[in-house]
């Protein structure tokens, strides 16, 4: 969602170079990006989508290449607890983890069965808290240990 366009006050064909602060105008132009129609032709969603290129330096173009436009990304509606009734799982986990799963696809035991413990760990926003809770309700007994990270088995080794 855009706020209403307003023309640009710089020249189309100008170069970046004279209107952004270095570190700015250098990023684009290692994505072979030096005019201001380039900029425009990107903006917002592939513009967004440059690496290192986050919110704040992206905010600093809008505000001296597009002054009077501030560009919104689209905020998913939450989820209804209407939406959560019913389903096999209510009442037998958290409602964090509820949601967590429901947004993953997971909505009944069979499935949460079935993802266990693999395709659980691999959930963006469901951790080992998370994970544990599940286990002490559908697997008395079990207890899935992911993997350490490099890092930490690393630490380990370099402790003894």
């Amino acid at each position: 969602m855009t706020t209403s366009p307003s023309i640009l006050p710089v020249q189309a064909d100008r170069p970046l170079q004279d209107l952004l602060p270095p570190d700015l105008w250098k990023l684009l132009a290692r994505h072979d990006i030096t005019t201001v129609d380039q900029v425009v032709a990107l903006y917002p969603a592939k513009l967004l989508k440059i690496h290192y290129l986050g919110p704040v330096r992206f905010r600093q173009i809008e505000e001296l290449l597009f002054p009077g436009r501030r560009y919104e990304p689209p905020v998913p509606p939450p989820i209804e607890t209407e939406d959560l009734e019913g389903t096999s799982l209510e009442g037998l986990v958290s409602r964090r983890v509820l949601i967590t799963l429901r947004r993953n696809g997971i909505k009944t035991v069979q499935q949460l069965v079935a993802a266990y413990p693999r395709r659980l760990v691999d959930i963006t926003g469901f951790g080992i808290k998370a994970l544990r809770e599940v286990e002490t309700v559908f697997f008395d007994g079990q207890r899935f240990e992911p993997m350490k990270s490099r890092k930490t088995i690393q630490n380990t080794i370099k402790r003894r």
